[in-house]
């Protein structure tokens, strides 16, 4: 991602600067770990967005926007679509004075229709930033939506615990292994019962649960990669296509097959 606006920082004077995202070559520019006083939005358009941030993963599809509080160590990696190459979208930083009222943890928001239309006008800004009160009145309003968005389910917390961190990575790199409970508790010299429940405690799900949604975020990625529906269900480990659409379907309100249209 580019260097937004030099040396210069954020302040009541310059609130907020918004800049266009756009790379040719089908995967994106990977933004490596770092960290910055302002809040920031990460807003995908085409192609996929993959953050690491606060210990959560996210995976972004048009339609979604990811938050990333002020001070929070942050990585990035963009993903453009087979048929489109490219990745395509928008980062936006706030001044940390107008955080308040955001999530204090990494989140995945959703952008309503008047978000978007918002965001169109604060795109036409010459400068990435509100020059008047006009495009300052647009801003609130922007950010008073995006305050009240609901949050997507379609986030992972990493477990602290260095052993529960491996199982949680290996799960996350290969959604597909079925690994159960109990070969999981033998290989990090747990109960199935101590496994469970610290697993819950530092994530906030079961290990079903993160698994599910593991999954869903690989097959995200291969939908955008350009794979088939039944490829992506087959190469995730589930039993049926129609198992795997309708937990697409319940958990992202979208077909896999209308995601990857």
């Amino acid at each position: 991602m580019s260097n937004y606006y030099g040396d210069k920082r954020l302040s009541d004077e310059m609130p907020i600067y918004v800049a266009a995202q756009h790379t040719d070559g089908g995967m994106g520019k990977d933004k490596p770990l770092h960290v910055h006083p302002e809040g920031q939005m990460y807003i995908p358009v085409q192609g996929v967005i993959l953050v690491e941030a606060g210990g959560n993963r996210q995976v972004l599809p048009p339609g979604r926007l990811g938050w990333i509080p002020p001070h929070m160590p942050h990585a990035a990696a963009g993903h453009g679509h087979s048929l489109k190459p490219g990745l395509a979208g928008y980062t936006i930083h706030i001044a940390p004075s107008l955080c308040a009222g955001f999530p204090e943890h990494s989140a995945v928001l959703r952008k309503s229709a008047l978000a978007d239309s918002l965001l169109e006008r604060m795109c036409q800004w010459p400068s990435g930033m509100p020059s008047d009160a006009a495009a300052r009145r647009v801003m609130q309003v922007f950010l008073d939506e995006m305050r009240a968005a609901p949050i997507d389910p379609l986030h992972l917390t990493m477990p602290r615990h260095p052993r529960l961190l491996t199982m949680a990575a290996t799960i996350a790199a290969h959604p597909a292994d079925d690994t159960d409970l109990d070969a999981w508790a033998r290989q990090l010299g747990w109960s199935r019962r101590s496994l469970t429940r610290h697993f819950r405690n530092e994530t906030g799900m079961s290990v079903v649960e993160w698994r599910q949604i593991a999954r869903l975020q690989k097959g995200m990625e291969l939908l955008n990669g350009g794979a088939s529906v039944t490829t992506v269900a087959i190469s995730l480990g589930y039993d049926s296509v129609s198992s795997f659409i309708a937990l697409f379907r319940r958990m992202l309100g979208t077909t896999p097959a209308r995601f990857a249209a």
